[in-house]
């Protein structure tokens, strides 16, 4: 079946559910990044579709509770995208959460779990703006001489300035919460995180080394301040998680730049902290990083290893998890066409075939070898041969979004 049938067909399943669906439709403003889609999309050089190396039986789990959300109105599904600057700019997951939330009428759902990253003095996703009083140090799991210990979201800001404040609030949407996780390392026992707004409750959460807190109504910023005993110590934000009672789908981003794959291995948290979002399925964009590399030093080998460990830690979660392996966007390596997107893909094709994933093979449809050139011209990707623009992400994040929902419209046929 060709990629026009596909979508035709799709939007007959849809015709014939929706009539089954409870509720009614989502009206919020689309991110930024889906305000920059080319007028005319452009048509994938493959079918835009996941790729099963041994079957979807391991996306049962996340389809069904897929269906207890759509067609009962309960529950929500927690999907978890890992990736490096690709993920941590927020265009290509502020529009991925957009259009998979709104997959059917009143799905919506939640931001979930994301870092303030201007914070640790690095770039931030324009959807949410944060302030900050206090002297900080950002550190990254992704630089060879950044110190730990590090969490879920593999980056980290410090303080020792016990008079220190943060302040984040939606820019495109409302946070909208009524539950607040503020993750943070153990070790600061002389610090306590004081959340504002006259919270109803609050506590420390040991298991997932998180300060939380709950509203009767919901909130639309996060304020909290530092209280310390001993200013001779540290604190470590490690993370935020906005939740409330709504169901829906908790579309969380872990991002950080420059992130390889063995660059989380390092978060020997990760697995804790995780705990606070068990994911139903998990999208792994962890590659390009790895494979920029001069030619012929990408050790593949390794790269699969160091999944097969990742894959492990989330498994120890939830064993039932389901994975989608996105591969690399063609790139280049040092203003030079870079190869080694291929060998990426090959590896994430074996991954899948080992855990039972699914594979979307960006690279192959964006035009394969040597196609970051013509996105370049069409001003789909950056100069710089890495990164996409507004409207790169935008197409990447539409085709995956669709790509996702028609293996779901699939499952009524089996």
């Amino acid at each position: 079946m060709n990629w026009h049938a596909m979508r035709i067909e799709r939007q007959m399943i849809w015709v014939a559910l929706i009539g089954l669906l409870p509720f009614g439709g989502r009206l919020d403003a689309q991110p930024i990044a889906l305000r920059s889609l080319p007028s005319t999309m452009p048509i994938p050089a493959r079918p835009n579709q996941l790729d099963f190396p041994s079957g979807a039986k391991q996306f049962d789990p996340v389809w069904q509770k897929m269906d207890t959300l759509i067609f009962k109105g309960k529950g929500h599904v927690n999907m978890v995208h890992v990736g490096g600057s690709h993920v941590q700019a927020g265009l290509l997951t502020d529009a991925i959460r957009y259009r998979l939330q709104s997959m059917a009428p009143g799905l919506s759902g939640e931001r979930g779990f994301f870092f303030p990253y201007k914070v640790a003095q690095t770039n931030n996703p324009a959807s949410y703006r944060v302030s900050y009083t206090g002297e900080w140090t950002g550190q990254r799991c992704s630089v060879p001489y950044h110190k730990g210990p590090w969490g879920v979201s593999g980056i980290r800001a410090w303080t020792i300035d016990s008079l220190a404040t943060v302040h984040v609030h939606g820019r495109e949407e409302a946070l909208a919460f009524n539950h607040l996780r503020v993750f943070s390392a153990p070790s600061d026992s002389s610090y306590a995180v004081n959340i504002l707004g006259d919270p109803d409750t609050s506590w420390y959460n040991a298991s997932l080394q998180a300060y939380e807190a709950r509203w009767e109504t919901l909130q639309d910023s996060i304020e909290f301040a530092l209280q310390s005993s001993d200013s001779t110590h540290w604190f470590s934000l490690e993370g935020l998680q906005v939740l409330r009672d709504d169901i829906g789908i908790r579309y969380h981003a872990i991002g950080t730049n420059g992130a390889a794959t063995h660059s989380y291995l390092k978060c020997e948290r990760f697995v804790d902290q995780l705990h606070a979002f068990p994911p139903d399925l998990v999208i792994w964009g962890l590659g390009i990083n790895d494979a920029y590399k001069q030619i012929g030093r990408f050790d593949t080998v390794a790269y699969e290893q160091h999944y097969d460990s990742l894959v492990a830690w989330v498994q120890k979660v939830n064993p039932h998890a389901a994975f989608i392996w996105v591969t690399n966007n063609d790139s280049k390596y040092k203003g030079n066409y870079n190869p080694h997107g291929e060998m990426v893909q090959r590896v994430m094709r074996r991954l899948a075939r080992k855990h039972g994933g699914a594979v979307h093979d960006f690279y192959h449809m964006m035009g394969g070898s040597r196609s970051i050139n013509f996105w370049i011209r069409k001003g789909w990707a950056k100069k710089d041969g890495i990164h996409m623009t507004h409207a790169g992400y935008a197409i990447q994040a539409a085709w995956l979004a669709e790509a996702i929902e028609w293996s779901y419209l699939n499952h009524f046929k089996s």
